[in-house]
């Protein structure tokens, strides 16, 4: 009986450390799957460009530069040249909505250090109420509203 007993105890135990070794395994793998979605949700979120979307970003720096350009000679071209000109531009803006690119210039905006700018210059004018972005020499642009090119700009701080 003793000897039973013995047995059914040794199996007992060898169950017990079963069940143990299967729960750590349980909770090592839980481990794992937790530990990778925290990965993946601290992850940095930076788009990585493909040439082709590196062309998309130079495309809109240069439509803007034409928009901007076509402001200061618009009076010196006949209404036709004007609306031909518009026409084009609005073309080539349209393929850029259609790829979800747009370009934010920060001219005349209020300037705070917050902004993710590169600063090309900074000049001081004590008569202004606040600083303020005065030239953009070159537009943020963005993909679905996350910032893939930094605005180039020059700072007017009071």
């Amino acid at each position: 009986m003793t000897t039973l007993l013995s047995i059914l105890l040794i199996l007992l135990i060898i169950v017990l450390i079963l069940v143990v070794t299967y729960s750590i395994k349980l909770s090592q793998l839980s481990f794992r799957v937790t530990n990778k979605n925290i990965t993946d949700s601290v992850k940095s979120q930076f788009i990585n460009l493909t040439p082709s979307s590196q062309s998309l970003v130079e495309l809109a720096v240069e439509i803007w530069r034409l928009e901007k350009r076509l402001q200061k000679s618009s009076e010196s071209l006949s209404e036709d040249q004007n609306k031909a000109f518009q026409n084009s531009i609005s073309k080539l803006q349209r393929y850029l909505d259609k790829n979800d690119i747009s370009v934010v210039d920060y001219t005349d905006n209020k300037y705070n250090e917050g902004l993710n700018l590169d600063i090309l210059s900074m000049e001081k004018d004590p008569g202004i109420p606040h600083s303020i972005v005065k030239e953009t020499h070159e537009p943020a642009v963005m993909h679905k509203g996350q910032l893939i090119k930094k605005a180039k700009v020059v700072v007017l701080e009071k």
